[in-house]
């Protein structure tokens, strides 16, 4: 999903001094809307039009989280990745392969009710192309938790695709130095609410034991991809 792709470019793991309190967000990324919940290392993320699932980082690890028959079933993501094959995600070449320029305009615009600074972005794709845009970015705490949150699901999704992760890394490190989190970037990503506030007890718990699903099922599902 070219959402996903979003997610690797502005995402990144910020360095923060200490857990925040518990919040929830809406992110509007491409054609999707997630929502976002997370209390300290652990988070959920549920993605509109999948109503029968979601993704649960639990423990520095990352889950899928589906319903069988009405029950929840749990899998590592690497594991889901391994069943789906190609279909699990597939990269786009509009990808950032290598961070250029990430530079301060002097404008600010409010996103979700954050001042945020206006930046221009400049980097080359995974076929060498350069591209540009701009993207909002903010100081908040919230906002850099929030950006953290993703782009370790963004990590750990790219290590169980095997997908190229340069201009991850790229990102990461210039967000890290400036101390940012990132409020929209262009049409493809925006933070519609944000609000701190406890969470559902229980909401981050993984709803059952990780299970291995027979091969057989994986090809079931490969299958079904094809069609």
């Amino acid at each position: 999903m070219r959402a996903w792709g979003w997610l690797w470019l502005v995402c990144g793991c910020l360095a923060s001094s200490g857990a925040l309190a518990a919040a929830q967000a809406t992110v509007r990324a491409g054609d999707r809307t997630l929502t976002v919940a997370f209390d300290g290392p652990d988070a959920r993320v549920d993605v509109s039009g999948v109503s029968q699932g979601y993704l649960l980082l639990r423990d520095e690890r990352l889950y899928s989280v589906m319903r069988m028959n009405g029950s929840p079933m749990v899998m590592d993501a690497q594991a889901a990745a391994g069943l789906l094959g190609g279909l699990a995600w597939k990269p786009s070449a509009e990808m950032v392969g290598a961070l250029t320029a990430l530079e301060p305009t002097g404008e600010r615009q409010t996103v979700a009710g954050r001042a945020g600074e206006v930046y221009r972005v400049s980097y080359r794709d995974l076929e060498g192309r350069e591209r540009r845009g701009q993207g909002v970015l903010g100081r908040q705490p919230e906002v850099r938790e929030l950006t953290r949150v993703l782009g370790r699901i963004a990590e750990r999704l790219q290590s169980a695709t095997q997908a190229p992760g340069q201009g991850l890394e790229e990102v990461t490190r210039a967000l890290g130095d400036r101390g940012l989190g990132v409020l929209s970037y262009g049409s493809e990503f925006r933070i519609e609410t944000l609000t701190v506030a406890p969470l559902a007890s229980g909401y981050l718990d993984l709803p059952a034991a990780p299970a291995r699903l027979p091969d057989d099922v994986g090809q079931w599902l490969r299958g079904l991809g094809a069609r």
